[in-house]
């Protein structure tokens, strides 16, 4: 259920195993965060992307390489993060005590070194959608969850078992086995209150989430650097730094540029549409305060509001299926304690080992914050 850049690596994992697989795609477009924007009759990443260098960066590269039969990753390169100041750039080497609220989020992008991405992420999911095309049902929203066994929840031993999924409230399609790749907190609405009591269905709800507001800029300044900014004004508020790279000049379209910049919000404040307004308004300020001229040379924008980052206070087993439910595995990297395309990956990795498609021991290995039993 879901074929962003976690569902779709899942099932092309499984489906060089079995035809008996079914992806099921709420909306028009496969690729979810990561499919393919347009912006200055240029295609780029549906937003800002990175890829951090490290041991389990690496191993989960290598993982997709070997499902899309090429190479991803070039070199590893220094990450030279700038920040400016009143007497202009400088080095980043930290927030001190002053760290925002949405570090976790930021610090994906904060790392000395970074992957050269030879294939972006945006293709990523265009080869895995396009090898998966004839498994993928689109326009088909997961209304509800279907159980046997609900009645038996006074026996101790009970085990519900998931039997199928009702589609855009009407059409019953029956599984033996369910990958939920979706937003977590749907969870919560899917889910009958004997499976996920309403004690964890609240929890889940007020979970802290962040979204990241997306700002693109096609314009005419250009910049020959390529390290992350991260910029952060001097105005007292809870809004935070933003972080934002050029990226490089195209040669169809001369003496332009693209740049990519990139704040998170609050999911339950970014209801109210007037603050992601607020967040865009500083980000603007931001990018003038380093790059006076930058805003006055943009000829096209973009803007896009990620759907929730993190954010998934729900307890799971240690083989990541719901508790009581022994055939419904969580793939959303939302509960994942990797972050942004890591998290996709790694959490695609563990569900496959989890399900006995990865013989790889490592992938079960505990993470960098905990074991996957534990409430992430």
């Amino acid at each position: 259920i879901g074929s962003g850049l976690t569902g779709l690596t899942i099932a092309k994992k499984i489906s060089q195993e079995t035809d008996n697989i079914l992806i099921l795609e709420a909306q028009e477009l496969s690729g979810g965060d990561n499919r393919a924007a347009l912006l200055g009759n240029q295609i780029i990443n549906n937003g800002l992307r990175f890829y951090p260098d490290t041991e389990a960066s690496r191993k989960a590269l290598t993982f997709l390489e070997d499902l899309l039969g090429k190479k991803l990753s070039s070199i590893s390169s220094e990450n030279n993060i700038e920040t400016f100041e009143s007497s202009g750039f400088k080095r980043f080497v930290g927030f001190g005590e002053n760290s925002p609220d949405f570090y976790e989020q930021l610090s994906y992008f904060l790392s000395l070194k970074e992957l050269n991405l030879e294939l972006n992420p945006h293709h990523w999911t265009q080869e895995l959608a396009e090898s998966l095309q004839t498994k993928i049902q689109k326009k088909s929203i997961v209304t509800k969850f279907g159980f046997e066994g609900l009645a038996d929840q006074d026996s101790t031993n009970a085990q519900p078992k998931l039997t199928h999924v009702i589609v855009n409230g009407s059409k019953h399609i029956y599984a033996h086995n369910f990958i939920f790749a979706g937003a977590a907190k749907d969870l919560g609405l899917l889910l009958p209150d004997e499976v996920l009591p309403a004690r964890a269905k609240a929890k889940l709800k007020k979970s802290l989430a962040y979204q990241g507001v997306c700002l693109d800029l096609f314009h005419t300044q250009s910049s020959d650097k390529s390290n992350i900014f991260l910029l952060n004004g001097t105005t007292d508020d809870d809004i935070g730094p933003c972080i934002g790279r050029f990226l490089p000049a195209s040669e169809s379209i001369p003496q332009t540029q693209i740049s990519q910049w990139m704040s998170f919000i609050d999911s339950e404040v970014a209801e109210d549409t007037e603050n992601i307004g607020l967040v865009l308004k500083k980000m603007k300020r931001q990018i003038k305060r380093a790059f006076p001229e930058l805003l006055a040379s943009v000829k096209k924008e973009r803007i896009f509001v990620t759907p929730a980052l993190s954010g998934a206070d729900l307890k799971l087993n240690a083989n990541g299926t719901l508790p009581k439910v022994s055939n419904l595995w969580i793939a959303s990297n939302q509960v994942s304690p990797y972050q942004n395309l890591l998290g996709s990956l790694m959490q695609a990795r563990f569900v496959l080992s989890s399900l006995g498609f990865v013989s790889d021991v490592e992938a079960l290995e505990p993470t960098q914050t905990g074991e996957y039993n534990a409430e992430v």
